[in-house]
């Protein structure tokens, strides 16, 4: 699928993670709830497939995991100080606090990056202004988070427009979130250059169900963007 939105690669990151790529999902036509009967059956399923799976190994024991882990250090960043957010809610649920509740885009999204161990980033595609560049934050560069925390950039893996820094793999922007108002949404997952693009596809497809379900209206598209790309 051709790419709907111009998103591109720093050299820096270029340099550092040569293969990287980013899995992109838009989805337009949509209705935000803060809850829905899908939301409680996935959620039930998630949390037994996670405790299942994690009963017998540690989480950094998972390749996938593991492999989210490198992408971060490559560049200079811990990810046990920062965790990713897909790691953050696996760990969540093996603990029992389980996921964040939000409206339904954002939980269905977490129920699908939670699911693949993918971390993923999600706005409001009305929200970001102009191009995309994937970067490392820069000194002095900063954003508001979603819970009003100040979020500082430098040396992490970032996406940035023409308006500043909305995101990073970690933690979400205020400026890009997703609210009542929000009718069509981008969802970003960073992926690592060992992980295959099938899976990447099984992620994107699995989520893409979840919406069709959630949001039988909803127009949904995605597409890969990769480090190197022209």
């Amino acid at each position: 699928m051709s790419n709907p939105i111009q998103i591109t690669f720093s050299e820096l990151i270029q340099a550092k993670i040569p293969g990287m790529f980013l899995g992109n999902l838009i989805a337009g036509n949509l209705t935000v709830r803060k809850q829905s009967p899908l939301l409680s059956s996935e959620i039930q399923d998630l949390e037994h497939f996670i405790k299942l799976k994690f009963s017998v190994i540690r989480p950094s024991a998972d390749p996938v995991v593991s492999a989210v882990r490198r992408l971060y250090r490559r560049i200079g960043w811990e990810p046990t100080q920062y965790r990713p957010s897909s790691e953050a809610m696996i760990r969540r649920i093996i603990k029992g606090t389980g996921l964040y509740g939000v409206n339904n885009l954002v939980d269905l999204a977490n129920i699908a990056s939670t699911r693949f161990h993918l971390p993923m980033g999600l706005y409001d595609l009305n929200k970001i202004n102009g191009a995309i560049i994937v970067d490392v934050g820069k000194t002095d560069e900063a954003y508001q988070g979603i819970f009003k925390e100040l979020i500082h950039a430098e040396g992490k893996l970032i996406l940035r427009d023409t308006t500043g820094v909305f995101g990073n793999p970690t933690a979400d922007s205020a400026r890009t979130c997703i609210d009542g108002s929000t009718k069509s949404l981008l969802a970003t997952f960073f992926i690592p250059p060992e992980i295959e693009y099938a899976y990447l596809e099984q992620t994107l497809g699995f989520l893409t169900s979840l919406y069709q379900k959630e949001c039988p209206e909803s127009h949904i598209r995605f597409f890969c963007s990769r480090a190197g790309d022209l």
